[in-house]
């Protein structure tokens, strides 16, 4: 179990919004190194682990965060992903990542994931951006 950081969540100074976020790969194909534009709107009472630093599991995948340290203008992470199914030990693949606001509409930061998939190595990193562009308009922005 983790410990909440010392900060409250209405502290985070980021602001709630529609943010665009771009991703620069490495560690993959030159083909697919090129820039890629997530979107995604952050709710008035969200959660900055789960918004800013998108930590929402995915169906059939249940993370395990090792390290959650945060402040009024940044959050790092890590965590592990064992693969569902009867081989889940053999295959896990962890994550870290940062990013750090330097206003309440803009950050830069960076994820790295690592392991094995498949029984193959993995190895990524990102660099990544994020700007607030506007107010949500509805909960599916």
């Amino acid at each position: 179990m983790l410990v909440p950081a010392a900060a409250q969540a209405d502290e985070f100074l980021a602001l709630p919004g529609l943010w665009e976020n771009d991703y620069e790969l490495e560690g993959v194909s030159p083909d697919s190194r090129g820039p890629k534009v997530v979107w995604h709107c952050v709710a008035e009472q969200a959660d900055p682990w789960v918004s800013f630093a998108q930590l929402q599991d995915l169906p059939g995948m249940t993370c395990s965060r090792s390290s959650l340290q945060r402040n009024s203008t940044s959050l790092k992470w890590k965590a592990s992903v064992p693969r569902p199914g009867p081989d889940a030990v053999a295959d896990v693949i962890e994550a870290s990542g940062a990013i750090v606001f330097d206003s309440p509409q803009h950050y830069t930061g960076w994820v790295e994931i690592s392991g094995t998939l498949m029984g193959y190595p993995l190895q990524s990193g990102s660099k990544i951006e994020g700007a607030r562009k506007a107010a949500c308009t509805s909960p599916s922005d």
